[in-house]
Protein backbone atom coordinates (compact mmCIF):
# COMPACT_ATOMS: atom_id res chain seq x y z
CA UNK A 1 0.00 0.00 0.00
CA UNK A 2 2.56 2.59 1.08
CA UNK A 3 4.85 1.61 -2.24
CA UNK A 4 1.49 2.48 -4.43
CA UNK A 5 1.17 5.97 -2.34
CA UNK A 6 4.48 6.90 -2.31
CA UNK A 7 5.07 6.49 -5.81
CA UNK A 8 1.91 7.22 -7.21
CA UNK A 9 2.31 10.93 -5.28
CA UNK A 10 5.54 11.16 -7.19
CA UNK A 11 4.47 10.57 -10.26
CA UNK A 12 1.39 12.61 -9.88
CA UNK A 13 3.74 15.35 -8.98
CA UNK A 14 6.04 15.10 -11.93
CA UNK A 15 3.32 15.10 -14.17
CA UNK A 16 2.22 18.37 -12.92
CA UNK A 17 5.32 20.10 -12.42
CA UNK A 18 6.71 19.02 -15.64
CA UNK A 19 3.59 18.75 -18.44
CA UNK A 20 4.03 15.26 -18.78
CA UNK A 21 2.28 11.80 -19.45
CA UNK A 22 2.24 9.40 -16.81
CA UNK A 23 4.66 7.33 -19.41
CA UNK A 24 7.10 9.78 -18.71
CA UNK A 25 6.85 11.14 -15.52
CA UNK A 26 7.54 7.18 -14.63
CA UNK A 27 10.54 7.59 -16.78
CA UNK A 28 11.68 10.93 -14.68
CA UNK A 29 11.18 9.55 -11.32
CA UNK A 30 12.91 5.68 -11.95
CA UNK A 31 15.69 7.76 -13.14
CA UNK A 32 15.81 9.84 -9.96
CA UNK A 33 15.65 6.99 -7.64
CA UNK A 34 18.79 5.67 -8.91
CA UNK A 35 20.37 8.62 -9.70
CA UNK A 36 21.32 11.33 -6.64
CA UNK A 37 19.80 13.72 -8.57
CA UNK A 38 16.60 16.09 -8.53
CA UNK A 39 13.14 16.09 -10.48
CA UNK A 40 15.00 18.70 -12.44
CA UNK A 41 18.34 17.47 -13.64
CA UNK A 42 17.19 14.47 -14.38
CA UNK A 43 14.40 16.36 -16.83
CA UNK A 44 17.03 19.03 -18.35
CA UNK A 45 19.98 17.16 -18.04
CA UNK A 46 19.48 13.60 -18.38
CA UNK A 47 16.04 12.59 -19.91
CA UNK A 48 16.00 12.33 -23.50
CA UNK A 49 12.46 13.40 -23.73
CA UNK A 50 13.02 17.15 -23.78
CA UNK A 51 12.24 18.61 -27.23
CA UNK A 52 11.96 15.16 -28.56
CA UNK A 53 8.71 13.88 -26.91
CA UNK A 54 10.54 10.38 -27.03
CA UNK A 55 11.16 10.42 -30.75
CA UNK A 56 14.43 9.11 -32.45
CA UNK A 57 15.88 7.87 -28.89
CA UNK A 58 16.80 4.87 -30.18
CA UNK A 59 14.87 3.26 -27.38
CA UNK A 60 17.37 4.70 -24.71
CA UNK A 61 15.10 7.21 -22.34
CA UNK A 62 18.15 8.26 -20.56
CA UNK A 63 21.87 8.87 -19.83
CA UNK A 64 23.85 10.56 -17.42
CA UNK A 65 28.29 10.55 -17.73
CA UNK A 66 29.55 11.47 -14.16
CA UNK A 67 32.62 12.27 -15.01
CA UNK A 68 35.92 13.74 -12.78
CA UNK A 69 39.31 13.27 -13.34
CA UNK A 70 39.76 9.96 -12.22
CA UNK A 71 37.26 7.73 -13.91
CA UNK A 72 34.12 8.03 -15.37
CA UNK A 73 30.54 6.42 -15.93
CA UNK A 74 27.68 6.27 -18.32
CA UNK A 75 24.55 5.28 -17.13
CA UNK A 76 21.93 4.26 -19.73
CA UNK A 77 18.30 3.75 -18.70
CA UNK A 78 15.49 2.19 -20.61
CA UNK A 79 12.65 2.22 -18.95
CA UNK A 80 9.07 0.58 -19.59
CA UNK A 81 5.75 2.09 -17.35
CA UNK A 82 4.13 -2.18 -17.98
CA UNK A 83 3.80 -4.92 -15.85
CA UNK A 84 6.04 -7.40 -17.62
CA UNK A 85 8.29 -7.70 -20.68
CA UNK A 86 9.55 -9.66 -23.25
CA UNK A 87 12.61 -11.49 -24.43
CA UNK A 88 12.91 -9.27 -27.18
CA UNK A 89 12.56 -6.11 -25.32
CA UNK A 90 15.85 -6.72 -23.10
CA UNK A 91 17.69 -7.82 -26.67
CA UNK A 92 16.52 -4.66 -28.52
CA UNK A 93 17.81 -2.43 -25.23
CA UNK A 94 21.29 -4.23 -25.28
CA UNK A 95 21.73 -4.52 -28.82
CA UNK A 96 20.88 -0.50 -29.80
CA UNK A 97 22.98 0.45 -26.81
CA UNK A 98 25.63 -1.22 -28.66
CA UNK A 99 25.14 -0.15 -31.99
CA UNK A 100 25.11 3.83 -30.92
CA UNK A 101 27.97 3.33 -28.13
CA UNK A 102 30.39 0.14 -28.96
CA UNK A 103 29.91 0.78 -32.81
CA UNK A 104 29.76 4.47 -33.40
CA UNK A 105 26.05 4.56 -34.45
CA UNK A 106 27.83 2.28 -37.56
CA UNK A 107 23.93 1.16 -38.49
CA UNK A 108 22.75 5.16 -38.68
CA UNK A 109 20.12 4.92 -36.50
CA UNK A 110 17.83 7.84 -36.77
CA UNK A 111 19.08 9.37 -33.27
CA UNK A 112 17.14 12.88 -31.49
CA UNK A 113 19.66 16.00 -30.25
CA UNK A 114 19.67 14.59 -26.90
CA UNK A 115 20.75 11.36 -27.90
CA UNK A 116 23.07 12.92 -30.57
CA UNK A 117 25.05 15.18 -27.94
CA UNK A 118 25.44 12.00 -25.56
CA UNK A 119 27.22 10.35 -28.66
CA UNK A 120 29.55 13.29 -29.52
CA UNK A 121 30.33 13.55 -26.12
CA UNK A 122 30.92 9.80 -25.05
CA UNK A 123 33.11 9.58 -28.38
CA UNK A 124 35.25 12.73 -27.51
CA UNK A 125 35.68 11.54 -24.08
CA UNK A 126 36.93 8.22 -25.15
CA UNK A 127 39.13 9.82 -28.27
CA UNK A 128 41.15 11.59 -25.33
CA UNK A 129 42.06 8.49 -24.07
CA UNK A 130 40.20 7.73 -21.01
CA UNK A 131 37.69 4.64 -20.55
CA UNK A 132 33.97 4.63 -19.93
CA UNK A 133 32.37 2.25 -17.85
CA UNK A 134 29.31 1.65 -18.17
CA UNK A 135 26.09 0.93 -16.59
CA UNK A 136 22.63 -0.46 -18.37
CA UNK A 137 19.43 -0.12 -16.38
CA UNK A 138 16.37 -1.87 -17.68
CA UNK A 139 13.47 -0.57 -14.94
CA UNK A 140 9.77 -1.61 -15.45
CA UNK A 141 6.72 -0.75 -13.33
CA UNK A 142 5.68 -4.46 -12.49
CA UNK A 143 7.43 -6.93 -10.36
CA UNK A 144 10.49 -9.31 -10.97
CA UNK A 145 8.78 -12.19 -9.14
CA UNK A 146 5.77 -12.34 -11.86
CA UNK A 147 8.21 -12.41 -14.69
CA UNK A 148 9.57 -15.05 -16.47
CA UNK A 149 13.21 -15.26 -14.30
CA UNK A 150 15.27 -17.59 -16.48
CA UNK A 151 14.98 -14.64 -18.78
CA UNK A 152 16.43 -11.97 -16.24
CA UNK A 153 19.00 -14.19 -15.44
CA UNK A 154 20.16 -14.87 -18.52
CA UNK A 155 20.23 -11.57 -19.95
CA UNK A 156 21.92 -10.46 -16.51
CA UNK A 157 24.65 -12.91 -16.81
CA UNK A 158 25.27 -12.49 -20.65
CA UNK A 159 25.55 -8.57 -20.34
CA UNK A 160 27.88 -7.84 -16.85
CA UNK A 161 26.53 -3.96 -17.80
CA UNK A 162 23.15 -4.71 -17.23
CA UNK A 163 20.78 -4.69 -14.31
CA UNK A 164 17.07 -4.96 -14.30
CA UNK A 165 15.16 -3.10 -11.59
CA UNK A 166 11.10 -3.71 -10.86
CA UNK A 167 9.03 -1.56 -8.76
CA UNK A 168 10.35 -3.06 -5.81
CA UNK A 169 13.58 -1.80 -6.55
CA UNK A 170 12.37 1.92 -6.87
CA UNK A 171 10.51 1.59 -3.85
CA UNK A 172 14.10 0.52 -1.83
CA UNK A 173 15.52 3.51 -3.46
CA UNK A 174 12.63 6.09 -1.99
CA UNK A 175 15.22 7.37 0.39
CA UNK A 176 17.69 9.01 -2.57
CA UNK A 177 14.10 11.20 -3.37
CA UNK A 178 14.65 12.59 0.27
CA UNK A 179 16.25 16.45 0.21
CA UNK A 180 16.82 15.08 3.84
CA UNK A 181 19.13 12.57 2.64
CA UNK A 182 20.63 14.00 -0.39
CA UNK A 183 24.25 13.85 0.59
CA UNK A 184 25.84 17.05 2.17
CA UNK A 185 29.03 17.35 0.58
CA UNK A 186 32.32 16.97 3.05
CA UNK A 187 32.82 20.87 4.67
CA UNK A 188 36.72 20.92 5.75
CA UNK A 189 36.73 23.66 8.03
CA UNK A 190 40.39 24.69 10.33
CA UNK A 191 39.47 27.25 13.58
CA UNK A 192 41.95 29.19 14.54
CA UNK A 193 41.07 29.29 18.28
CA UNK A 194 42.34 32.71 20.19
CA UNK A 195 45.22 32.36 22.06
CA UNK A 196 44.40 33.66 26.05
CA UNK A 197 45.70 37.02 26.57
CA UNK A 198 45.68 36.56 30.76
CA UNK A 199 48.83 33.78 30.42
CA UNK A 200 51.54 35.52 28.34
CA UNK A 201 55.24 34.65 29.22
CA UNK A 202 55.51 31.08 28.37
CA UNK A 203 52.18 29.27 26.57
CA UNK A 204 49.42 31.13 26.12
CA UNK A 205 46.88 28.59 26.47
CA UNK A 206 44.17 28.38 24.14
CA UNK A 207 42.52 25.16 24.34
CA UNK A 208 41.07 23.13 27.00
CA UNK A 209 41.06 19.37 25.61
CA UNK A 210 40.15 16.23 26.91
CA UNK A 211 38.91 13.01 25.88
CA UNK A 212 36.13 10.76 27.87
CA UNK A 213 35.95 6.77 26.23
CA UNK A 214 36.18 7.88 22.53
CA UNK A 215 34.83 11.34 22.65
CA UNK A 216 37.04 14.09 22.24
CA UNK A 217 36.00 17.52 23.48
CA UNK A 218 37.75 21.00 22.98
CA UNK A 219 36.52 24.01 24.76
CA UNK A 220 37.85 27.36 23.22
CA UNK A 221 37.12 31.18 22.27
CA UNK A 222 36.71 32.13 18.41
CA UNK A 223 36.33 35.28 16.37
CA UNK A 224 32.65 35.65 15.64
CA UNK A 225 34.32 36.45 11.92
CA UNK A 226 36.67 33.33 12.08
CA UNK A 227 32.75 31.44 13.08
CA UNK A 228 31.23 33.20 9.54
CA UNK A 229 33.91 32.04 7.30
CA UNK A 230 32.67 28.53 8.52
CA UNK A 231 29.09 29.74 6.80
CA UNK A 232 30.75 31.08 4.09
CA UNK A 233 32.45 27.91 2.79
CA UNK A 234 29.31 25.98 3.82
CA UNK A 235 27.32 28.52 1.23
CA UNK A 236 30.24 27.80 -1.11
CA UNK A 237 30.18 24.38 -1.15
CA UNK A 238 26.30 23.04 -0.51
CA UNK A 239 24.96 26.10 -1.89
CA UNK A 240 23.23 26.94 1.47
CA UNK A 241 23.79 27.59 5.18
CA UNK A 242 20.91 25.53 7.12
CA UNK A 243 23.09 22.24 6.27
CA UNK A 244 25.69 23.38 8.63
CA UNK A 245 22.59 23.11 11.42
CA UNK A 246 20.70 19.69 9.76
CA UNK A 247 21.57 18.23 13.50
CA UNK A 248 19.85 20.89 15.24
CA UNK A 249 16.50 20.41 16.57
CA UNK A 250 15.10 23.91 15.81
CA UNK A 251 14.81 26.24 12.56
CA UNK A 252 16.18 29.94 13.29
CA UNK A 253 13.23 31.26 15.57
CA UNK A 254 13.71 35.18 13.40
CA UNK A 255 13.81 38.01 15.77
CA UNK A 256 11.91 36.66 19.19
CA UNK A 257 13.12 38.39 22.58
CA UNK A 258 16.36 36.04 22.91
CA UNK A 259 17.75 37.11 19.82
CA UNK A 260 16.93 40.61 19.77
CA UNK A 261 18.66 40.85 22.99
CA UNK A 262 21.57 38.80 21.08
CA UNK A 263 21.13 41.80 18.42
CA UNK A 264 21.45 44.39 20.71
CA UNK A 265 24.27 43.37 22.65
CA UNK A 266 26.25 42.79 19.47
CA UNK A 267 25.69 46.07 17.99
CA UNK A 268 26.03 48.07 21.14
CA UNK A 269 29.40 49.86 22.35
CA UNK A 270 29.57 46.80 24.85
CA UNK A 271 29.88 44.45 22.20
CA UNK A 272 33.17 42.76 23.29
CA UNK A 273 31.67 41.54 26.18
CA UNK A 274 29.44 39.31 24.42
CA UNK A 275 31.34 35.77 25.32
CA UNK A 276 30.46 37.06 29.05
CA UNK A 277 26.85 37.36 27.76
CA UNK A 278 26.16 34.47 25.76
CA UNK A 279 26.51 30.90 26.72
CA UNK A 280 28.48 29.98 23.56
CA UNK A 281 28.11 27.46 20.40
CA UNK A 282 28.31 23.82 20.54
CA UNK A 283 29.99 21.95 17.71
CA UNK A 284 30.16 18.36 16.87
CA UNK A 285 32.36 17.12 14.12
CA UNK A 286 32.91 13.53 12.53
CA UNK A 287 37.20 14.11 13.11
CA UNK A 288 38.94 16.94 14.87
CA UNK A 289 42.72 17.41 15.34
CA UNK A 290 44.47 19.94 17.55
CA UNK A 291 48.35 20.83 17.55
CA UNK A 292 50.14 19.78 20.68
CA UNK A 293 51.51 23.06 20.51
CA UNK A 294 51.21 26.83 19.43
CA UNK A 295 52.42 26.57 16.14
CA UNK A 296 53.91 30.48 14.78
CA UNK A 297 51.71 31.84 16.94
CA UNK A 298 48.32 30.03 16.51
CA UNK A 299 45.77 27.36 17.68
CA UNK A 300 44.90 25.68 14.69
CA UNK A 301 41.89 22.93 15.20
CA UNK A 302 41.17 20.72 11.96
CA UNK A 303 37.76 19.42 11.48
CA UNK A 304 35.87 17.52 9.06
CA UNK A 305 31.56 18.53 8.42
CA UNK A 306 30.81 20.43 11.66
CA UNK A 307 27.81 20.86 12.48
CA UNK A 308 26.67 23.16 14.78
CA UNK A 309 23.81 20.98 17.08
CA UNK A 310 23.28 24.38 19.72
CA UNK A 311 23.66 28.04 19.09
CA UNK A 312 21.72 28.34 15.76
CA UNK A 313 20.16 31.49 17.03
CA UNK A 314 23.41 33.26 17.88
CA UNK A 315 24.93 32.22 14.78
CA UNK A 316 22.27 33.60 12.86
CA UNK A 317 21.95 36.25 14.23
CA UNK A 318 25.62 36.74 13.74
CA UNK A 319 25.91 35.82 10.60
CA UNK A 320 22.99 38.50 9.30
CA UNK A 321 25.57 41.22 10.86
CA UNK A 322 28.35 40.16 9.23
CA UNK A 323 26.38 39.88 5.88
CA UNK A 324 25.33 43.73 6.57
CA UNK A 325 28.22 45.38 7.93
CA UNK A 326 31.03 42.87 8.90
CA UNK A 327 33.25 45.80 10.82
CA UNK A 328 30.50 45.34 13.37
CA UNK A 329 31.76 41.99 14.67
CA UNK A 330 35.73 43.54 14.86
CA UNK A 331 36.57 41.97 18.41
CA UNK A 332 33.83 39.86 18.99
CA UNK A 333 34.29 36.81 20.23
CA UNK A 334 32.25 33.35 21.25
CA UNK A 335 32.81 30.39 22.85
CA UNK A 336 33.00 27.41 21.38
CA UNK A 337 32.81 23.80 22.54
CA UNK A 338 33.81 21.09 20.12
CA UNK A 339 32.87 17.35 20.23
CA UNK A 340 34.25 14.60 18.09
CA UNK A 341 31.52 11.98 17.16
CA UNK A 342 29.15 10.15 15.01
CA UNK A 343 27.63 8.44 17.55
CA UNK A 344 24.10 9.22 16.87
CA UNK A 345 22.97 8.92 20.44
CA UNK A 346 25.50 10.84 21.99
CA UNK A 347 24.58 13.61 19.37
CA UNK A 348 20.89 13.19 20.26
CA UNK A 349 22.13 13.41 24.17
CA UNK A 350 24.42 16.45 23.62
CA UNK A 351 21.96 18.23 21.37
CA UNK A 352 19.14 17.40 23.81
CA UNK A 353 21.48 18.57 26.87
CA UNK A 354 22.87 21.94 25.33
CA UNK A 355 19.78 23.26 24.12
CA UNK A 356 18.28 25.44 27.11
CA UNK A 357 18.30 28.94 25.61
CA UNK A 358 14.84 28.86 24.11
CA UNK A 359 12.88 26.19 25.70
CA UNK A 360 12.30 22.90 23.93
CA UNK A 361 9.19 21.71 23.37
CA UNK A 362 8.23 18.23 22.51
CA UNK A 363 7.73 19.61 18.79
CA UNK A 364 11.59 19.87 18.71
CA UNK A 365 11.84 16.68 20.51
CA UNK A 366 10.34 14.76 17.57
CA UNK A 367 11.25 16.70 14.70
CA UNK A 368 14.29 14.82 14.13
CA UNK A 369 12.26 11.29 14.50
CA UNK A 370 13.25 9.51 11.39
CA UNK A 371 9.77 8.93 10.82
CA UNK A 372 9.60 12.89 9.78
CA UNK A 373 11.79 12.55 6.94
CA UNK A 374 9.45 9.88 5.07
CA UNK A 375 6.21 12.15 6.11
CA UNK A 376 8.03 15.71 4.81
CA UNK A 377 9.13 13.20 1.85
CA UNK A 378 5.05 12.43 1.08
CA UNK A 379 4.05 15.23 1.77
CA UNK A 380 6.56 17.14 -0.70
CA UNK A 381 5.58 14.66 -3.06
CA UNK A 382 1.86 16.45 -3.30
CA UNK A 383 3.38 20.25 -3.67
CA UNK A 384 2.90 20.45 0.13
CA UNK A 385 5.66 21.80 2.16
CA UNK A 386 5.41 19.94 5.86
CA UNK A 387 7.27 22.06 8.37
CA UNK A 388 8.62 20.35 11.23
CA UNK A 389 11.08 22.60 12.91
CA UNK A 390 10.22 25.44 15.17
CA UNK A 391 11.53 28.74 13.01
CA UNK A 392 11.21 26.31 9.54
CA UNK A 393 8.30 28.80 7.36
CA UNK A 394 7.46 28.25 3.89
CA UNK A 395 10.33 30.88 2.48
CA UNK A 396 12.55 27.45 3.31
CA UNK A 397 10.77 25.85 0.50
CA UNK A 398 9.85 27.95 -2.38
CA UNK A 399 12.66 26.52 -4.02
CA UNK A 400 11.19 23.29 -4.74
CA UNK A 401 7.78 24.92 -6.04
CA UNK A 402 5.70 23.69 -3.57
CA UNK A 403 2.38 25.01 -3.61
CA UNK A 404 1.16 24.76 -0.03
CA UNK A 405 2.46 24.51 3.45
CA UNK A 406 1.36 23.24 6.86
CA UNK A 407 2.91 22.93 10.52
CA UNK A 408 3.66 18.97 11.46
CA UNK A 409 2.39 20.07 14.95
CA UNK A 410 -1.65 20.37 13.10
CA UNK A 411 -0.84 17.26 11.41
CA UNK A 412 -0.28 15.16 14.93
CA UNK A 413 -3.41 17.14 16.03
CA UNK A 414 -5.60 15.95 13.80
CA UNK A 415 -4.08 12.47 13.42
CA UNK A 416 -5.14 12.10 17.27
CA UNK A 417 -8.59 13.86 16.48
CA UNK A 418 -9.43 11.18 13.47
CA UNK A 419 -7.60 7.85 13.73
CA UNK A 420 -6.90 7.54 17.27
CA UNK A 421 -10.25 9.27 17.52
CA UNK A 422 -9.92 11.77 20.87
CA UNK A 423 -11.08 15.15 18.76
CA UNK A 424 -11.60 16.58 22.74
CA UNK A 425 -7.50 15.39 23.85
CA UNK A 426 -6.59 17.41 20.16
CA UNK A 427 -8.33 20.11 20.39
CA UNK A 428 -7.21 20.57 24.71
CA UNK A 429 -3.78 19.76 23.93
CA UNK A 430 -1.54 19.58 21.32
CA UNK A 431 1.86 19.30 24.01
CA UNK A 432 0.27 15.78 25.17
CA UNK A 433 0.12 14.96 21.63
CA UNK A 434 3.99 16.10 20.78
CA UNK A 435 4.98 14.51 24.22
CA UNK A 436 3.64 10.80 23.36
CA UNK A 437 4.59 10.81 19.99
CA UNK A 438 8.15 11.22 21.22
CA UNK A 439 7.80 8.35 23.26
CA UNK A 440 6.51 6.57 20.91
CA UNK A 441 8.81 7.16 18.66
CA UNK A 442 11.64 6.16 21.35
CA UNK A 443 10.26 3.81 23.66
CA UNK A 444 9.63 0.10 21.96
CA UNK A 445 7.61 -0.81 23.95
CA UNK A 446 4.61 1.86 23.72
CA UNK A 447 1.69 1.46 21.87
CA UNK A 448 2.38 3.56 18.87
CA UNK A 449 6.12 2.66 18.59
CA UNK A 450 5.04 0.27 15.28
CA UNK A 451 3.20 3.68 13.73
CA UNK A 452 6.57 6.16 14.83
CA UNK A 453 9.29 4.03 14.92
CA UNK A 454 11.00 5.68 11.54
CA UNK A 455 10.00 1.93 9.66
CA UNK A 456 9.17 3.07 5.59
CA UNK A 457 6.63 0.81 5.93
CA UNK A 458 4.84 1.97 8.85
CA UNK A 459 1.17 2.73 8.35
CA UNK A 460 1.67 6.39 9.95
CA UNK A 461 2.51 8.19 6.63
CA UNK A 462 -1.14 7.73 4.87
CA UNK A 463 -3.03 8.21 8.04
CA UNK A 464 -1.06 11.20 8.41
CA UNK A 465 -1.84 12.73 4.95
CA UNK A 466 -5.62 11.50 5.33
CA UNK A 467 -5.97 13.64 8.49
CA UNK A 468 -4.38 16.78 6.62
CA UNK A 469 -6.58 15.87 4.01
CA UNK A 470 -9.54 16.11 6.19
CA UNK A 471 -8.49 19.42 8.15
CA UNK A 472 -8.09 21.25 4.77
CA UNK A 473 -11.04 20.07 3.73
CA UNK A 474 -12.94 21.12 7.64
CA UNK A 475 -11.09 24.49 7.49
CA UNK A 476 -11.89 24.86 3.88
CA UNK A 477 -15.56 24.75 4.62
CA UNK A 478 -15.51 26.69 7.77
CA UNK A 479 -13.68 29.87 5.90
CA UNK A 480 -16.43 29.60 3.88
CA UNK A 481 -18.82 30.22 6.72
CA UNK A 482 -21.32 27.45 5.91
CA UNK A 483 -23.22 26.66 9.09
CA UNK A 484 -24.22 27.88 12.75
CA UNK A 485 -21.73 29.34 14.99
CA UNK A 486 -20.43 26.40 16.38
CA UNK A 487 -18.36 25.94 13.23
CA UNK A 488 -15.79 28.05 14.54
CA UNK A 489 -15.51 25.70 17.63
CA UNK A 490 -15.44 22.37 16.09
CA UNK A 491 -12.64 22.15 13.81
CA UNK A 492 -11.73 18.39 15.93
CA UNK A 493 -15.10 17.13 16.15
CA UNK A 494 -15.73 17.72 12.75
CA UNK A 495 -12.66 16.12 11.43
CA UNK A 496 -13.40 12.98 13.93
CA UNK A 497 -17.00 12.74 12.18
CA UNK A 498 -15.84 13.01 8.49
CA UNK A 499 -13.19 10.21 10.00
CA UNK A 500 -15.97 7.93 11.58
CA UNK A 501 -18.78 8.33 8.23
CA UNK A 502 -16.27 8.69 5.63
CA UNK A 503 -12.54 6.59 6.80
CA UNK A 504 -11.53 6.57 3.19
CA UNK A 505 -12.22 10.13 2.23
CA UNK A 506 -14.16 9.40 -0.75
CA UNK A 507 -16.98 11.89 -0.70
CA UNK A 508 -16.46 14.88 2.33
CA UNK A 509 -19.28 17.06 0.14
CA UNK A 510 -21.76 14.80 0.87
CA UNK A 511 -20.71 13.78 4.31
CA UNK A 512 -19.30 16.82 5.46
CA UNK A 513 -23.74 18.22 6.10
CA UNK A 514 -24.46 14.84 7.75
CA UNK A 515 -21.66 15.63 10.31
CA UNK A 516 -22.54 19.29 11.13
CA UNK A 517 -26.12 18.73 11.39
CA UNK A 518 -25.72 16.00 13.76
CA UNK A 519 -22.94 18.28 15.90
CA UNK A 520 -25.65 21.11 15.44
CA UNK A 521 -28.31 18.87 16.97
CA UNK A 522 -26.14 17.90 20.32
CA UNK A 523 -25.33 21.56 21.04
CA UNK A 524 -28.82 21.73 20.97
CA UNK A 525 -29.62 19.27 23.24
CA UNK A 526 -26.63 20.01 24.93
CA UNK A 527 -28.05 23.69 25.65
CA UNK A 528 -31.10 23.06 26.64
CA UNK A 529 -29.52 20.80 28.96
CA UNK A 530 -27.48 23.12 30.85
CA UNK A 531 -30.28 25.31 30.88
CA UNK A 532 -32.60 23.35 32.97
CA UNK A 533 -29.40 23.10 35.25
CA UNK A 534 -28.93 26.51 35.29
CA UNK A 535 -25.58 26.34 33.54
CA UNK A 536 -23.95 28.56 31.33
CA UNK A 537 -23.27 27.07 27.61
CA UNK A 538 -19.51 27.03 25.97
CA UNK A 539 -19.05 26.04 22.64
CA UNK A 540 -15.22 25.82 23.37
CA UNK A 541 -16.07 24.10 26.72
CA UNK A 542 -18.39 21.52 25.64
CA UNK A 543 -15.90 20.29 22.20
CA UNK A 544 -13.34 20.39 24.70
CA UNK A 545 -15.40 17.69 26.71
CA UNK A 546 -15.70 13.84 25.67
CA UNK A 547 -19.25 14.24 26.28
CA UNK A 548 -19.09 15.93 23.00
CA UNK A 549 -17.87 12.98 21.55
CA UNK A 550 -19.99 10.45 22.47
CA UNK A 551 -22.63 13.08 22.37
CA UNK A 552 -22.05 12.63 18.55
CA UNK A 553 -21.33 8.76 18.43
CA UNK A 554 -24.88 8.42 20.24
CA UNK A 555 -26.50 10.10 17.52
CA UNK A 556 -24.48 9.41 14.50
CA UNK A 557 -24.45 5.38 15.99
CA UNK A 558 -20.86 5.39 15.52
CA UNK A 559 -18.77 2.58 17.23
CA UNK A 560 -15.27 3.22 18.88
CA UNK A 561 -12.61 1.02 18.25
CA UNK A 562 -11.15 1.93 21.68
CA UNK A 563 -9.85 5.08 23.29
CA UNK A 564 -6.32 5.38 21.97
CA UNK A 565 -6.09 2.57 20.01
CA UNK A 566 -3.78 2.78 16.67
CA UNK A 567 -4.55 1.25 13.44
CA UNK A 568 -1.59 -0.29 11.93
Amino acid sequence: MNKELFINSYLDRIQEKFTLTKDFAFEIFSITALLDLSFDEVYQNVSTIVNANGEYDAGIDGIYIDEDDNECTMHVFQIKNSKGFGDNVLSKFVNDYRNIFVYGNSTNIRLNAKVTSFLERYTNIVSSGKIIDVKLYFIFSGEKEKNDQSIIQRHEEENDDLTIYDINDLYDRIDNLISENKKRKDVEFSFMAEKSNISLKRDPQALISFQIQNIKAINFRLSALDLCKLLDKEKELNKRIDTVFSDNIRGFLKYNKTNKNIKKTLDSDYSEYFPFLNNGITIISEKVKIPNDMQAGYYPIETKNPVIVNGLQTTSVIYDIYKEDSSKLDGVYVLIRLYETSDPDIVDKITDATNTQSPINYRDKVSNRDFNKYTKALFESQNIGYLVKRGETFENVLSKQLNESIQSDTVYKFWYATFQELPEVSKNSKSKILEEIFEASSDDKHKLHPLFNGDKDSAIYEQLFKSYKIYKFVIGKRNQNIGSDFINYADELLSYGLYKLDPLGEDFESTYPKVCAAISKIVQEEQVFLGTKNLTYSHNGYFKSSKSRYDLNKIMKFVEKGEGLFQS
